[in-house]
């Protein structure tokens, strides 16, 4: 059994690379064995408009929705998948910010260069715990505002 999980391990893609957007981050993704599904991890400064950021890790989900054929030197894929964010603030009317996001989006993966660019949409909605209270994130709602990614595959 142990034997059958390292292979099926082994065999599964993975890509690190960076985020840019509302926010900078160092993304990964781990694709789903036997599947074009992907989990993804972010990990990045959030810039928190018009306030100061916070630093933020964000998990989701992403479900392959089509994979088009519109070129034959590479892979197209469009996403859409749940997710959930906690990060944390230093400025004033920031703490600790928890929530829930969904993402959409269209990728790009080089059949001959171990690249995979992404353009994604990741709205949210959470909250902020500050001074022992809850409070809406309102920042939350900037995921509205693309996001474009480059990721090595290996």
């Amino acid at each position: 059994m142990l034997a059958f999980l390292s292979a099926g391990a082994k065999a599964q893609v993975k890509s690190v690379g960076v985020t840019l957007g509302t926010y900078e981050a160092v993304s990964m993704q781990h694709w789903v064995y036997g599947t074009d599904n992907v989990f993804q991890l972010d990990l990045g400064y959030h810039l928190g408009l018009p306030k100061a950021g916070a630093i933020k890790m964000m998990a989701s989900y992403n479900i392959s929705i089509l994979s088009p054929e519109w070129t034959e030197e590479g892979k197209w894929n469009f996403y859409a998948g749940p997710g959930i964010y906690l990060g944390g603030g230093w400025a004033p009317g920031k703490g600790l910010t928890f929530g829930v996001m969904g993402i959409v989006g269209l990728e790009y993966q080089f059949e001959t260069l171990p690249l995979n660019l992404s353009a994604d949409m990741r709205p949210s909605v959470g909250t902020i715990l500050t001074n022992d209270k809850f409070i809406y994130d309102k920042d939350s709602l900037f995921g509205l505002i693309p996001t474009v990614s480059a990721r090595y595959v290996f």
